[in-house]
């Protein structure tokens, strides 16, 4: 647990070389906010349509030290309307999408 979440890194609930529509998968069914540095998150669900995990948290840059973005994702991971969005964190502003509506029909 890290700051009181249940924290699962996706190569050990899956594998090393689990591709992104595994882990997104997993993500979705296990009902998880999914936290990755890997833009085809954003791709899968809003130009490919996969169902959404429960949120997506894109660190887009790479921060010098891993620690130095631990406030930023906590402080996300607080707001009230997280569920049903993506976040990019930038350099310097981070940016929130609602994700697509899907056709259930």
């Amino acid at each position: 647990m890290a700051a009181g979440h249940d924290v699962i890194r996706s190569i050990h609930a899956l594998s090393k070389d689990a591709a992104d529509e595994d882990i997104l998968a997993f993500a979705v069914m296990d009902g998880r906010i999914l936290i990755t540095c890997d833009s085809d998150f954003g791709e899968l669900i809003f130009l490919k349509g996969h169902a959404p995990s429960a949120a997506v948290i894109y660190v887009q840059f790479d921060p010098q030290d891993v620690e130095d973005i631990v406030p930023r994702v906590l402080s996300i991971l607080a707001f009230d309307n997280l569920i049903g969005h993506m976040v990019v964190i930038g350099d310097t502003t981070d940016r929130m999408t609602l994700f697509p509506k899907r056709d259930l029909t």
